[in-house]
């Protein structure tokens, strides 16, 4: 009786197994995460890159003077916060949420091929078009964020790793979005291809 139970034991790993495994020379494939697509600004619209770069590391120096990590500087962060950017330009809004209803957790989950364990955002307004000096465009960009507490929490919040900067600029305008993550140490997807 009890090697009958054995063999029956047997057996049903071994049909488990078979129903796990994938057959011949498949593999188990990673999923797919979609690549966000490179970002190129709209007719009339401008990416302010050296602002960009003074934001980053204006934000860094802010997290180190608090006795914080600095955060990672995120390419694809950075694509998505420059599309999120160029979309309030275009679309004349200006929120968290587009105006599809669209909140910035989604927006960024949506895009980005890791797994997040915390998101935040901050997003920024002004009128202007050309910067005069570009060191006191990403300046007030940082001062308007310290000033206000959510912001500056967001950007001295010691659970985030990430960071992606956008900075666009056009009629007359300009807007700013800091994408803010945590990684998940556990597990990261990287997108195929």
């Amino acid at each position: 009786m009890e090697s009958m139970v054995l063999n029956l034991m047997r057996a049903v790993l071994v049909a488990a197994v078979l129903v796990i495994l994938p057959l011949g020379s498949q593999g188990f494939a990673s999923p797919v995460v979609p690549q966000p697509k490179p970002v190129t600004a709209p007719p009339g619209v401008k990416h302010w890159q050296e602002v960009e770069d003074l934001v980053f590391e204006m934000t860094n120096r802010a997290r180190q003077a608090k006795g914080l990590a600095p955060l990672i500087k995120d390419p694809e962060l950075t694509k998505v916060a420059r599309a999120f950017s160029d979309d309030m330009l275009r679309r004349r809004f200006f929120d968290h949420t587009n105006p599809d209803g669209l909140a910035f957790h989604k927006r960024i989950s949506n895009h980005y091929g890791h797994r997040i364990t915390f998101v935040g955002e901050n997003i920024y307004s002004a009128f202007e078009d050309d910067p005069i000096n570009i060191r006191e465009v990403a300046e007030e960009i940082m001062d308007t964020w310290m000033n206000s507490k959510d912001h500056r929490e967001n950007l001295l919040d010691p659970d985030y790793t990430h960071l992606g900067v956008g900075v666009s600029a056009g009629r007359g305008k300009i807007r700013a979005t800091q994408e803010f993550i945590g990684r998940s140490k556990a597990f990261s997807v990287r997108p195929q291809g």
